[in-house]
């Protein structure tokens, strides 16, 4: 749960206040704990909201230290019991905050905290069930999509449009232990929820899998780069490779989303690229979506079966040189260099692959078509 969320709850029920506004208060609060002592401080798991009374009265610099401490060890946010051992939250404390997005917030000392650690602990608990209910529906909707009314009206009471944008971004973990996978898409998660309000992060099988909300192509590209950003600060986090399916209109087609998103995954791995986003795949869009594989297959073996014939025979790359003539516009110049070849070399290949493909020229129809089979070939690599 957020931490605006929390506030925005708790003070229709008690007098608190947010004294740096709205600076810090995404970050997501996972339980309440009451410190007193910059030791304690070392010691808590991150994400907690702190509350202190001051109560063990140290010298006047002990809140800035204590407020940097916490900040230090991911705290969500302060609560600072305004009384008789603190008077009010120093400047130089609230300046801190503002320049290191660490929310600060005040509360009375007449308010019983025990009774504002109850309710929080109480939004927190209802928040953990509305969480999974969520996952669990989101999950239906993915692999039991002909269940429509249990998972439609699921989502329609946790808030959610289903008529709305859904995108899965797929994350392939299968290099980390099954256990440890649960840990990082909790991890990521949490990351993730401090950039984005309705975001589903839940592992299933070798996967992690992302489901965006309502979301345009310049989030899924911030959600990419968020999780690229992770995995290279920790270690553990191993992602083979990483898919974002269409980003389309109704619930309903989520599952055709996730589907086309697993292809995508093994397209990446077999192309050797980390990342693809479905909107950027060009004319894999078109291969990807296309459920007759085996005619795809048989269409590029078809297109090039004299020259992939002829490499085996001769153990020559004509291949692989076609590909660079194509993918450089035809240009001889640019595939020579490409190639590591003199121009009249790559001239005289691209002559004989011409015949072996029985063409006196590679016109504008026959590039759509041999590009076409090199698309498909990549899908096929192993």
């Amino acid at each position: 749960m957020r931490l605006d969320e929390i506030y925005d709850s708790i003070k229709k029920k008690f007098p608190i206040h947010s004294v740096n506004g709205s600076a810090g208060m995404a970050r997501p609060v996972q339980w309440v704990h009451m410190v007193e002592d910059l030791e304690v401080a070392e010691y808590i798991n991150g994400n907690e909201l702190i509350f202190t009374t001051g109560i063990a009265d140290y010298e006047e610099s002990w809140l800035l230290k204590f407020v940097q401490r916490l900040h230090e060890n991911h705290a969500s946010g302060l609560v600072v019991n305004i009384g008789p051992y603190i008077e009010k939250i120093p400047d130089n404390v609230k300046e801190y905050g503002r320049k290191h997005e660490f929310a600060l917030m005040e509360m009375p000392w007449e308010v019983h905290l025990v009774d504002v650690f109850k309710y929080i602990s109480t939004l927190l608990l209802d928040q953990e069930k509305r969480k999974a209910g969520i996952v669990n529906a989101m999950k239906d909707a993915l692999f039991y999509a002909s269940d429509h009314g249990i998972y439609k009206s699921e989502l329609e009471r946790y808030g959610y449009d289903l008529n709305h944008k859904f995108c899965p971004i797929l994350l392939d973990m299968k290099m980390v232990p099954e256990h440890e996978r649960e840990v990082l898409a909790a991890s990521l998660e949490d990351i993730l929820s401090f950039y984005f309000a309705r975001i589903i992060v839940f592992k299933f099988n070798q996967y992690i899998v992302i489901i965006l909300y309502c979301a345009d192509k310049s989030q899924i590209l911030e959600c990419c780069e968020k999780v690229r950003k992770y995995e290279k600060q920790n270690a553990s986090f191993w992602m083979k490779a990483a898919a974002a399916g269409p980003n389309l209109n109704g619930v309903e087609h989520l599952p055709g989303s996730y589907q086309i998103a697993k292809e995508m995954i093994d397209l990446a791995e077999k192309s050797g690229q980390k990342q693809l986003i479905y909107d950027d795949i060009g004319i894999y869009q078109l291969l990807v979506t296309n459920p007759e594989k085996e005619a795809l297959k048989k269409y590029a073996e078809q297109k090039l079966k004299n020259l992939l014939d002829y490499d085996m025979e001769n153990q020559t790359d004509y291949v692989r040189i076609l590909r660079t003539y194509l993918e450089t516009d035809c240009s001889v110049q640019e595939t020579a260099r490409r190639e590591f070849c003199h121009r009249n070399t790559i001239n005289h290949r691209i002559h004989q692959i011409k015949e072996i493909l029985g063409k006196r020229t590679i016109g504008i129809h026959d590039k759509v078509e041999l590009m076409m089979a090199f698309a498909i070939l990549d899908l096929e690599k192993k």
